[in-house]
């Protein structure tokens, strides 16, 4: 097959020696961090800062609050990706963004902690949003531009490692201080913010080459959103299965902290610690799932066999979890989507890089399109989710979020069992 057809010219990261191993370890270690920065608000202190002020709509409330979130989210993630690959700072094309991006996501969550009213939290969530997906957007343009093919499956396992660590990072620091949510958002913003100074530090960042660019313009901005399907099928392919196992990820990271209280009755005020040993059960399974399966894809040369094979595990862990009634028949169901999200994550993390229009050119602005699928659900999800809250009459525990729960759940599994399908028309990987 083509360099043209798969999107991957000669002059990609393919060639090149990689990583120094300082400025590996520092590249993970920030890329934890930053998502531990988004994904512990999302999983578990967003959710409770609702609560705390709009008790009575907290479903709702949260629905409208991520879904915002998210909107400035898919718009954040692509548009800094192609102003960072049009950068030409003497300090290079990543490091302005990440440092910037980490200074705007903590004002954004000091007004979250800080907000009076359901449209403050919105607006700082807004602004998170908006700063630490500029910074992912400059991290996560650092595979394409100086991993080897060879060692994306192991990179992508390390950085899906992260990924899958974050919350559990998160509410490790949230359980230090457990009776102060100002704590538990900051904590990992700052923790971020460390980590990703070293980064910019020891990072032999990718310098501008110096050749002309369109000029920016309204067009030019909007096309940091687009990418032919019919040009490049198989990263469109990609990007419909992400955007599909996403929806169901989306569902268990927001809505499990209700699903707990609503459906299992954990009282509220053990919350914190009940989902503390959940993240640390699913988040430890995927950590496992990462690092294997990132390091066995790229050694059989294979992407798509374990890509969809994970998607099909995470639907049935969702089944597991969504029809459980006690706490260990869902922790049961949680191991197996945590070691679904950990196969997919790493795995088709590497396949899209491999897959990438281009290449290397453009790697921030395409590789932020591809995390617009993971950003999507975000927004679909909270929308779709009081459809499906809605249906019967579900459980109903006093102090707790009403809605059907199960069938939310089960839901999600059926969104990745879609997306394990629309892995089978791509071609440019085996």
């Amino acid at each position: 097959m083509s360099a043209a057809e798969t999107g991957v010219p000669p002059s990609s990261a393919s060639d090149e020696p990689g990583l120094r191993p300082l400025a590996l370890v520092a590249f993970v270690v920030a890329n934890l961090c930053a998502w531990s920065a988004i994904l512990t608000p999302a999983a578990v202190t967003l959710a409770l800062r609702v609560r705390e002020i709009d008790p009575g709509g907290a479903s709702a409330t949260l629905s409208l609050v991520a879904a915002v979130g998210a909107v400035f989210g898919i718009i954040g993630n692509p548009l800094f990706g192609r102003l960072s690959d049009r950068t030409r700072s003497r300090f290079g094309m990543r490091r302005p963004w990440m440092l910037g991006g980490i200074v705007a996501g903590g004002l954004g969550l000091l007004l979250v902690a800080a907000a009076p009213s359901v449209p403050m939290l919105v607006l700082g969530w807004a602004v998170t949003q908006l700063g630490i997906q500029a910074l992912l957007a400059a991290i996560t343009a650092v595979l394409p531009d100086q991993v080897p093919r060879r060692q994306r499956g192991r990179i992508g396992g390390l950085i899906g490692m992260g990924q899958s660590a974050a919350t559990t990072l998160g509410t490790g620091l949230l359980t230090l201080n457990a009776t102060s949510l100002t704590w538990g958002l900051l904590a990992p913003i700052c923790l971020a913010a460390i980590t990703v100074g070293f980064l910019c530090l020891v990072l032999p960042d990718r310098v501008h080459d110096g050749r002309p660019q369109p000029r920016l313009s309204v067009r030019e901005i909007a096309s940091s959103f687009w990418s032919s399907p019919r040009r490049y099928p198989d990263f469109a392919w990609t990007w419909v299965s992400r955007l599909l196992v996403f929806m169901g990820i989306t569902i268990l990271i927001v809505y499990q902290t209700y699903f707990l209280l609503a459906r299992i009755g954990v009282p509220p005020a053990s919350i914190a610690a009940v989902m503390f040993g959940v993240l640390l059960l699913e988040n430890g399974v995927s950590i496992a799932a990462n690092l294997i399966s990132g390091y066995l894809s790229d050694r059989a040369g294979r992407r798509k066999i374990f890509v969809t094979a994970a998607a099909c595990l995470g639907a049935l862990g969702f089944a597991v979890a969504g029809i459980s009634q006690t706490l260990p028949m869902f922790l049961v169901g949680v191991t197996l989507l945590g070691a679904a999200k950990g196969v997919y994550v790493a795995v088709d993390l590497a396949m899209a890089t491999d897959l990438l229009p281009a290449g290397r050119t453009d790697a921030a602005k395409n590789m932020g399109l591809f995390t617009i699928a993971s950003l999507f659900p975000n927004l679909l999800a909270p929308a779709i989710a009081p459809l499906v809250l809605a249906i019967g009459d579900g459980t109903v525990v006093p102090g707790a979020p009403s809605g059907n729960y199960p069938a939310l759940f089960l839901a999600g599994g059926l969104f990745m069992l879609v997306g394990a399908l629309a892995v089978r028309p791509i071609r440019g990987v085996r």
